[in-house]
């Protein structure tokens, strides 16, 4: 079972993702870098992060230095490609 933290103010995001990937894959939700980092500190187990939102990769980098997975999908990207993004961040191309 993954667990993936959608960071983003589109709910749009959250929901095209939860369609296309596995049924047992977790999706946390969040909204902008505070947000974001909250939920990153209190959640037990993330196993990546997708955002819209370059700040959000940014502040991860800064606050959380380490090996966890940031997808930024560009806000035009199906959400067919941020599966693939996805899935290559996490070492399942």
């Amino acid at each position: 079972m993954r667990h993936v933290l959608v960071s983003s103010e589109d709910r749009g995001l959250v929901e095209s993702l939860r369609a296309r990937l596995p049924p047992d894959t977790v999706l946390l939700s969040a909204a902008g870098v505070d947000d974001t980092l909250e939920r990153l500190s209190r959640s037990s187990r993330v196993d990546a992060v997708v955002t819209d939102d370059p700040e959000v990769l940014s502040a991860i980098r800064e606050e959380l230095p380490g090996s966890l997975p940031v997808v930024v999908v560009p806000p035009e990207a199906p959400p067919a490609e941020a599966v693939r993004l996805l899935y290559e961040q996490m070492g399942q191309a």
